[in-house]
């Protein structure tokens, strides 16, 4: 998904809206063996917040660009996400406090069911897309 200070892939905005508290549901699914994830609170093309699945590493992790700079806020190495599958992505966001539930759609009926895979807090962007 990031390579360098380069975006790779195609981003989704809500364009002109700002949000501070949300609940965003999406489900994904990826074809290819590289990484895929969720941009959320991006206040422009270098300052966001990011859930990330790698395939060929096996990890999922929550990035923050700043300035164009990539920082690793929370990782786990737990295989990432499997190819050709649904996956449900829960981001919950309220305030400077943020819960990260995923799982395998054939598992989890409702994106509620899915586990929890990260909780953490960042001040940084208190407001985006």
């Amino acid at each position: 998904m990031i390579k360098g200070n380069e975006h790779l892939g195609t981003i989704i905005t809500s364009k002109g809206r700002r949000f501070y508290d949300f609940y965003l549901r999406v489900d994904v699914m990826t074809r290819s063996r590289g990484s895929m994830g969720v941009i959320f609170r991006m206040v422009d093309p270098y300052n966001f917040l990011a859930f990330e699945f790698n395939i060929e590493d096996g990890y999922k992790r929550v990035i923050k660009s700043m300035n164009g700079t990539i920082s690793v806020l929370k990782i786990i190495y737990d295989g990432g996400i499997s190819q050709n599958n649904w996956f449900k992505i829960l981001i919950k966001a309220q305030k400077n406090k943020f819960i990260i539930r995923s799982g395998d759609s054939k598992k989890y009926n409702t994106y509620n069911e899915a586990p929890i895979i990260f909780e953490f807090e960042d001040i940084s962007f208190p407001k985006g897309e």
